[in-house]
């Protein structure tokens, strides 16, 4: 809970700063490349959070990379911050957040949808688009094969969800002979 308080104040901010900059995607793109960074090399991560560390050592360690990376002063400045405050360990979850920024900011929603098989590009495109005129947002849509659904489809849009699987109806039809509905 307390790595979300931090990673909502820390990327508002930096939200807040791009929007005034005009550069919302150059920071995002900035943020993933540093992110990136520190996933290829945990070691780089780890001496960054380390509290054993000098935070000279630290520092020069940070500024090596940033000039690597071209970073802007902005966001030079931004991740030097979570170095120094010791906040760096929350930087995936800062990225994170950052992004639902962008995409709230963009009028973009991200759905998640499950089919039991494999769906081809225009069958996923449909699906987008119904969702679309359903929540009046862009719709980006992450695909997943669940075996498990045996048929139909299932659509989650953060809390909104429509489950057409098969599964899911055999539930329904199940709950309804419990009650003695069916008849």
């Amino acid at each position: 809970m307390k790595n979300q308080v931090i990673a909502k104040r820390y990327s508002k901010a930096l939200f807040s700063l791009a929007q005034e900059k005009k550069a919302i995607e150059q920071y995002g793109t900035e943020l993933d490349g540093f992110n990136g960074v520190l996933k290829d090399l945990p070691d780089l991560g780890n001496a960054l959070r380390n509290p054993l560390y000098p935070e000279a050592v630290k520092k020069d360690l940070f500024q090596k990379v940033a000039a690597q990376l071209e970073l802007s002063p902005i966001m030079n400045s931004f991740l030097n911050l979570l170095v120094e405050k010791k906040r760096i360990q929350h930087l995936p979850e800062i990225v994170d957040y950052f992004h639902r920024l962008i995409d709230e900011y963009s009028n973009i929603a991200r759905a998640k949808v499950k089919a039991a098989f494999k769906l081809e590009t225009a069958e996923i495109e449909e699906i987008a688009a119904a969702l679309e005129k359903k929540i009046g947002k862009k719709i980006v849509v992450e695909f997943e094969q669940d075996t498990s659904l045996l048929g139909g489809v299932f659509a989650q849009i953060g809390d909104f969800v429509l489950d057409g699987s098969v599964k899911r109806q055999l539930l329904n039809f199940r709950e309804s002979l419990k009650r003695g509905a069916v008849g």
